[in-house]
């Protein structure tokens, strides 16, 4: 599906946010990494990064199905947009990539939840100061605290709280879904970091393309810092092993 969408090309306005290379990619990536046993968890993030675009092209494409955006559907590109999407969550419940060979949480230094906190608040401190009347890299209309300014900066204080919150269990047992959700969080940024980086550099705003790198480089870095949080985070922090050797 990645060659044929290689060569026929996609609608403008998956193009936007997804590059038409990007399936293939990521195809290719996951079909390595399923030979590979030592090199699979690295090329299955990778995979991941080069698969998301495509998977967050599908809100587009359900938001044409039903109406909501007034232009017709490209059938094609939304099959590829659910063959990206099924492959993900299909190589990560597969492989577990955030997780040691022998099954147990990795050994995430906790500066690397710091810097998903910092960049997080990128974002909504660049919308809190075009509210307060700076003009640095703002758009227009960008002064009004409305639904544009009020959301984004809604989930980032919400996502960089989970991150303090998630720094709790650092050294404990973590409840059962905060490994999945946290994994599910750091997916979907990647996505749309990856995403909006690709938009800004093809369809650069008058801005340039410095506003879309901060935004969505950030978002990029956060998560991948996520991930990370995710890659620690487990209902069972304790190795079996470990206590036995212990306890001798």
């Amino acid at each position: 599906m990645g060659t044929v969408l290689v060569v026929a090309g996609q609608p403008d306005y998956v193009d936007r946010f997804a590059p038409v290379w990007a399936p293939l990619v990521g195809g290719i990536l996951v079909l390595i990494a399923s030979a590979s046993v030592r090199f699979r968890k690295p090329l299955c993030v990778l995979a991941t990064v080069f698969l998301g675009p495509p998977a967050v092209a599908l809100v587009f494409h359900l938001l044409r199905a039903v109406g909501v955006i007034p232009f017709p559907m490209d059938l094609f590109s939304l099959l590829v947009s659910l063959a990206a999407t099924a492959t993900i969550i299909a190589a990560w419940l597969q492989w577990s990539p955030l997780r040691t060979v022998a099954g147990f949480p990795m050994e995430t230094p906790r500066w690397v939840a710091l810097l998903g906190i910092t960049v997080a608040l990128v974002y909504p401190g660049l919308k809190t100061l075009w509210v307060a009347g700076g003009t640095w890299l703002a758009p227009e209309g960008s002064h009004a605290v409305d639904g544009t300014y009020l959301a984004p900066v809604a989930l980032a204080v919400m996502g960089a709280a989970a991150t303090v919150v998630a720094l709790r269990w650092w050294w404990r047992d973590a409840p059962r879904w905060a490994h999945p959700t946290a994994a599910a969080g750091g997916l979907t940024l990647i996505g749309l970091g990856t995403a909006g980086l690709h938009s800004s550099f093809t369809h650069p705003s008058a801005e340039g393309s410095l506003l879309g790198v901060l935004i969505y480089g950030g978002w990029l870095v956060w998560g991948l810092a996520t991930l990370a949080v995710a890659a620690r985070l487990s209902h069972r922090r304790t190795d079996p092993y470990r206590t036995t050797s212990t306890a001798r």
